[in-house]
């Protein structure tokens, strides 16, 4: 029975035949006939241009993906079923596979006959060439991967959305802890001051006459003084008071807190500090901040801070002379989440962290 797509003048199905034949190392096929069966039972669309991307070629698997007949399309460009723009995009294909002398792959959104819509093409195409090097024929296979393409934008739209919720989620923690935290201050911080100043007063008025009232309240501004300093460290861990100063004063603050805590000296410098940040970014980039520079101070004897603030563009570079690893993958992760909700970036070694977010002010 004759089939039902259109073939290639004797001379490109032997240009077939001959790249089989090299590539194989041995003659493959008995007869232009055996190639016609060949390609008309393959699974997969086969399709060959000549080297003005007209189609010379078509499988019935191509028919059925394109929604075109061989009749229809051999001899053309496809300009008949797609617009220029598109046969445009094909046609730089072509040529770059004839240029590069190798296979190609490429993907491209066309419009589709059989589905009566846009989709997504995986294009290989061979370059085949005359005896005098110049451009033949192109042997091309076709893939639909418009199925494929719908569930990685609806992949991306997930996780986009996910890392939305992700960081809603965060800004409201940080917001609550912010809230939290001056509450405290206001409140709780305050009256155990108050109450300290009472009992210093009465500490202070006792003594040799009341020994025992005297050691008691002793015993209680201690205690205070303990549980004054317990309730600052719970507000610094919620949301220390410098963030309201800005990002460079919180920072400087951190390192202060870790020299004071810590024995490590550290060196702060500030090239630019005229970004205009709002209180949820503040409060962002001083946890990731924060997060680097605990890591760098393990095993390290001195702490540096880089910071470069400016109106359209943050860059901030952490470093010590610590002599460990690159940061533990889940600090890394934990660091990235915060800043991709900024737009940021996060890249690492062994010694230094750099944080830098672009466009995002």
């Amino acid at each position: 029975m004759p089939h039902s797509f259109a073939f290639p003048p004797y001379a490109e199905l032997s240009q077939v035949m001959g790249w089989l034949q090299a590539e194989s190392g041995e003659p493959l096929l008995a007869s232009e006939a055996e190639l016609r069966d060949i390609i008309a039972l393959m699974p997969h669309p086969l399709f060959i241009k000549n080297s003005r991307s007209q189609v010379v070629m078509m499988n019935p698997a191509c028919e059925v993906l394109w929604g075109v007949s061989a009749a229809e399309a051999v001899g053309t460009d496809g300009s008949v079923h797609m617009p220029p723009e598109q046969i445009k995009l094909l046609r730089e294909h072509d040529l770059h596979a004839f240029a590069s002398g190798r296979t190609c792959i490429d993907e491209a959104y066309l419009w589709n006959k059989a589905r009566q819509g846009m989709g997504w093409l995986l294009t290989y195409k061979r370059p085949t060439y005359h005896s005098d090097g110049t451009p033949h024929l192109l042997i091309c296979s076709a893939i639909d991967i418009t199925e494929r393409k719908q569930k990685e934008t609806a992949l991306e739209q997930a996780l986009e959305q996910t890392r939305q919720i992700a960081a809603q989620q965060r800004n409201a923690v940080e917001s609550q802890h912010r809230r939290l935290a001056l509450n405290t201050q206001d409140n709780l911080a305050q009256n155990l001051m108050a109450l300290k100043l009472d009992i210093a007063m009465l500490h202070a008025r006792t003594g040799e006459q009341q020994p025992l009232l005297h050691e008691r309240a002793s015993q209680a501004l201690d205690t205070l003084s303990a549980s004054i300093s317990a309730v600052r460290d719970i507000i610094n861990e919620l949301h220390p008071a410098t963030l309201e100063l800005g990002l460079s004063a919180a920072i400087e603050w951190q390192l202060q807190q870790m020299q004071r805590r810590q024995g490590l000296p550290y060196r702060l410098l500030v090239a630019n500090d005229s970004a205009t940040l709002s209180q949820q970014q503040t409060s962002a980039l001083f946890h990731v901040v924060q997060s680097g520079l605990r890591h760098l101070a393990a095993g390290a004897s001195e702490l540096q801070a880089e910071l470069d603030l400016q109106a359209n563009r943050l860059a901030i570079t952490l470093s010590s002379d610590r002599s460990g690893n690159g940061a533990e993958t889940a600090t890394l992760n934990a660091m990235q989440g915060r800043l991709a909700a900024l737009g940021g970036t996060l890249s690492a070694t062994s010694r230094s962290l750099h944080i830098s977010v672009a466009g995002a002010i």
